[in-house]
């Protein structure tokens, strides 16, 4: 499943020797759902130059948390932000052009805002930027650039981006067809909790794409995924269970259980 081109606008919590009280008690307001006097607080701070306090504006005035909800205001913060170089801000942009939140619904300016942030290493970025060249929204259609995206993006954890190189892999889009590589991205999403990464690693156990054939290990992938909700792979599981002994079954759905308990 690929995300849309949108990244949750992220409160900055930074430290910062001259305003680390103010930003504190603003923290400890917002965390305590008092969401009015945190964002009195961050404005004042933001009138002071403050750019983490400006962000969390701009954040509130996005979510409309206490103050009613406002996309210009939002995007007016963000783009001054951006302009000065935040990185943070660059991404939340290109989400507001991508959405046509606050501002006419422009691909190009978003394509523009992520690759800003996107080769300042930020994670979300990345991802977004993956997106757009492999949607061909406001860019070409470039799977080379969308597999070089996602998987910086990968490699920082980013599980939706893990599971997206994974695919292209698998598929041989935008990199050479590579089962091995896609089975190492799967299994990293899956390990994070993925359910359809979970499915994808116990089909290719059963396959034997990019690891050896083990139906254990896909009755037991098979077993997880569907205790988080995928729907797929309850059929799938009979299939690989009609070829297992029942001593295999009970010991593959007892590890499967353990799994998810930890």
């Amino acid at each position: 499943m690929i995300r849309i081109a949108y990244t949750s606008l992220l409160l900055l919590f930074l430290s910062s020797s001259v305003y680390a009280d103010e930003l504190t008690e603003a923290k400890i307001a917002y965390d305590s759902n008092d969401h009015v006097t945190a964002f009195i607080l961050y404005e004042k701070l933001a009138e002071q130059g403050n750019f983490i306090a400006q962000n969390n504006l701009a954040y509130m005035y996005y979510n409309g948390e206490g103050i009613p909800q406002d996309y210009q205001k939002a995007f007016n913060l963000y783009k001054t932000l951006a302009e000065e170089g935040h990185v943070i801000a660059q991404n939340n942009l290109g989400a507001m052009f991508a959405q046509g939140q606050g501002v006419t619904q422009d691909y190009k300016q978003s394509v523009y805002w992520y690759t800003k942030a996107a080769e300042q290493g930020d994670v979300e970025a990345q991802f977004n930027l993956g997106y757009m060249y492999k949607k061909a929204h406001g860019i070409p259609q470039d799977f080379k650039q969308a597999s070089y995206w996602y998987q910086k993006a990968a490699e920082q954890g980013d599980i939706d981006a893990q599971v997206n190189i994974a695919y292209m892999y698998h598929q041989g889009q935008g990199v050479p067809q590579d089962f091995t590589q896609a089975f190492y991205w799967y299994e990293k999403a899956a390990e994070q909790g993925h359910a359809k990464a979970q499915y994808n690693i116990a089909v290719m156990y059963y396959e034997g794409e990019g690891v050896l054939k083990d139906n254990f290990e896909s009755y037991k992938w098979f077993s997880i995924s569907s205790q988080n909700g995928f729907g797929a792979s309850n059929v799938s599981r009979v299939k690989v269970e009609n070829k297992m002994t029942q001593v295999e079954i009970i010991k593959a759905q007892k590890l499967a259980k353990e799994w998810i308990a930890n």
